[in-house]
């Protein structure tokens, strides 16, 4: 049964908000506009996606997202970001898609979930050590389009890894090449939208459906001329 998850970001975010990694709990607005205009940085691989995954058998992304695809479901093609994505959405991309280095913004989002990081602690070992028949089945798969599978699981599991990490909001102040740094963790991107965007558009009916249109249009196409958004 799908795990429904409360809307309340309020109440998903006071973790960050209570330790003061971000100020306040942006408008659903304001997270709009943040996730439109994150998009496209998100979804465009990368120049080292090919590096990340050579050796897998199935590494090649046409032939790796089918096998992801079946087993996250369609959510894997949920772009944005994330609060909106159940539980068990968050932990098998975790353990299906790899990352190099630390995955702060999918870990944070981990810990907005109830327990988040001690369930997610729990379905991975159960895929390393291959404990029960769901495991053993997400061990064979996830070995499919990850190379070396088991160790990029240690990462996660490891005393003193990423989750041991998450557990104590260490995380790391390096941000990715390719990203900008406001999209490489949820914390960073709620201060983002904080900043960038007013708490609330003008009426979307009648008057301010258009400039509010145009505005997430304009937000999209950021990333391809870098114009600012006025």
């Amino acid at each position: 049964m799908r795990e429904k998850l409360t809307r309340d970001y309020a109440v998903r975010l006071a973790p960050f908000v209570e330790r003061g990694l971000i100020r306040e709990v942006p408008t659903e607005w304001q997270l709009l506009c943040g996730q439109v205009e994150m998009a496209p940085y998100v979804v465009l691989p990368d120049a080292g996606d090919d590096d990340r995954y050579g050796g897998a058998r199935f590494g090649h992304p046409l032939a790796r997202t089918p096998i992801v695809l079946s087993q996250i479901g369609w959510e894997h093609f949920r772009v944005g970001h994330g609060l909106h994505s159940t539980p068990r959405t968050l932990f098998l991309h975790l353990a299906y898609v790899f990352h190099e280095g630390m995955p702060t913004f999918d870990l944070q989002l981990v810990q907005t979930v109830p327990d988040g990081l001690e369930r997610f602690r729990a379905l991975l070992t159960d895929i390393d050590e291959g404990r029960t028949e769901e495991g053993r089945h997400h061990q064979r798969l996830s070995g499919w389009v990850i190379p070396n599978a088991s160790e990029y699981r240690r990462w996660f599991l490891e005393p003193g890894g990423f989750i041991d990490r998450a557990a104590a909001f260490d995380y790391p102040a390096d941000v990715a090449e390719f990203l900008r740094p406001e999209f490489t963790s949820l914390t960073s991107f709620c201060n983002y939208c904080l900043d960038a965007f007013k708490p609330a558009p003008r009426p979307w009916f009648p008057t301010g459906t258009a400039h509010n249109a145009a505005m997430l249009g304009r937000l999209f196409r950021r990333r391809f001329n870098e114009r600012e958004i006025r």
